[in-house]
Order: C-alpha cells, then sequence, then structure tokens
C-alpha cells in the first residue's frame, strides 16, 4: 500500500494490526536526501481501520517516535517509551473508520547511515506499537552552501539562528542551526527557487522575519522555527497539512453521516 505523490513528497502507508485495534498510517516526507548533521522533519495522519476507538495523545510528542528495526525487539527502548508514555495527561479517543491529522506536526527524525530504515511509529502501551512503513533518508554532500544571515533572539542570552541555502542536484533550500547546537544539528525549512537572490528582513522586532525568494515573501519565526505563511511552492509542510486536514474532516464527517443513518 504505497502511495507515491508527484512531487518530491514522498507517501508511505502501512496496515498496522493487534488484535481490533488496526490503523493505516501516513506519512509525508517533504524531501528523502539530509545533509550531515540534519534532522530531518515529516508530517503524518493515521485512520482507524479497526473495531475499537484508539487512544491517541493529543500532544503527540511523547506518544510518536521514529525507532529502527532493531527496536521492535529492544526491551529496553519499549521500558524507555513506556516511561514517557506514562507522563502522558491529556487523551482523546479515535472512533473507528476516522482519521487524525496532526495538524502543523513536523516530528525530528533520526540522522541514519544510508542502509539504515526506520518507521514512525505510535505506541499504545505496554510494549504495543502501530507503524508506518519502512522509510529511509539519504546522506548526501551538498553541491553547495550559502550562509545568509545570524538572527540573535534577544530573549535567550547570546542565542544566535544561522540561516543559510543548500543546493542539491536541482534543489536549494533553506536551513537553519542554532549558536547552541554549533552547526551539529541542522533543520530544513522550506524549498527556495533555484535563481532567486535571497533576502532575509526584520518583521515586527518580536522574532518574525521576513524572507523574500525574487518578489515572494514568507514569514518566519524564529522561536516556531518554521514558517508561519507563505506561498504553497515554499510553504509545503504547511500546504500538505491543510489539504490533509480538510480531507480528514470530510471523511469523518461522511463516516459520522454514515453512522448516524444506522438504526
Amino acid at each position: 500500500m504505497k502511495k507515491m505523490m508527484l512531487t518530491a513528497m514522498l507517501g508511505l502507508l502501512q496496515m498496522s494490526v493487534f488484535a481490533e485495534t488496526n490503523a493505516l498510517i501516513e506519512v509525508k516526507l517533504f524531501k528523502t536526501w539530509v545533509i550531515p548533521g540534519e534532522h530531518n522533519f515529516c508530517s503524518m495522519s493515521i485512520k482507524n481501520t479497526g473495531t475499537t476507538p484508539i487512544r491517541l495523545a493529543k500532544r503527540a510528542g511523547g506518544q510518536i517516535a521514529p525507532r529502527l528495526l532493531s527496536d521492535k525487539s529492544n526491551a529496553e527502548f519499549n521500558s524507555a517509551r513506556e516511561e514517557i508514555y506514562q507522563t502522558i495527561a491529556d487523551f482523546f479517543e479515535l472512533p473507528p473508520e476516522e482519521t487524525h491529522m496532526y495538524d502543523g506536526l513536523k516530528i525530528g527524525l533520526p540522522v541514519l547511515s544510508p542502509e539504515d530504515n526506520f518507521f514512525l511509529s505510535v505506541y499504545l502501551g505496554k510494549g504495543f506499537w502501530l507503524d508506518s512503513e519502512s522509510v529511509s533518508l539519504t546522506m548526501v554532500t551538498p553541491d553547495s552552501e550559502e550562509h545568509l544571515v545570524a538572527i540573535t533572539d534577544w530573549q535567550s542570552t547570546n542565542f544566535v539562528h544561522n540561516l543559510f541555502t543548500v543546493t542539491y542536484k536541482g534543489e536549494r533550500w533553506l536551513y537553519k542551526w542554532s549558536s547552541l547546537s554549533q552547526r551539529a544539528r541542522c533543520w530544513p525549512i522550506c524549498p527556495l527557487s533555484l535563481t532567486n537572490k535571497i533576502r532575509v528582513e526584520p518583521h515586527d522586532g518580536k522574532g518574525l522575519f521576513k524572507i523574500w525568494d525574487g518578489d515572494g515573501s514568507m514569514t518566519y519565526g524564529i522561536r516556531e522555527g518554521r514558517l508561519l505563511e507563505g506561498p504553497d511552492e515554499n510553504d509545503v509542510f504547511g500546504k500538505w497539512t491543510r489539504e490533509r486536514k480538510q480531507q480528514a474532516e470530510a471523511d469523518n464527517a461522511e463516516v459520522r453521516r454514515k453512522k448516524a443513518e444506522v438504526p
């Protein structure tokens, strides 16, 4: 059950089965290559294809995790996740046949060697996981990099956000790294045009900046670490999330309508 999109995004679907708990997990990677030090991102949705509700955390960070094939039988890994899971206080139940879209969620993915694949998994407690299909990322050497600007966050002493561009095989992406990570970690923000000059300007003096890609502009929040608004060709994280959420809401409304018609 694999679904390829015609853009650089990759869709991955897999059925996970445990008694009456079944789910279809959709993962979107917005590019399939990473550079050294990169912590990539993705978005996801989960459809309950079983007959019983699935208990999901409203804040997914403690319940969703990337894991290697070797983690599937790793008791220590499961024990550590169980401790985190037990601290979650706020849950909701996803009814059968309905879909939950993680609105705006971007999960940091591990940086792996080229031969390592991983799963994006939802932990339901007591060692049980719902898994996506296997996902892979390729480590590459970029064709070029260009430093754009160093932005000081005045609410955090000596905390500096460095924005730079990375070009690789016909793609150019905006990245950031912070002074705390000393370039050991970096994060992708959005794709850019290949030829336009990129400019970064203060927007409101409160952590918002305008990023100009030619004549088009985007609003970037340094504390959020993401675009807050921008054209769809740049804001690929936000575009897919909005569209997938609208589709999920429409599908859920239809599921509820049909259930209401059953005597």
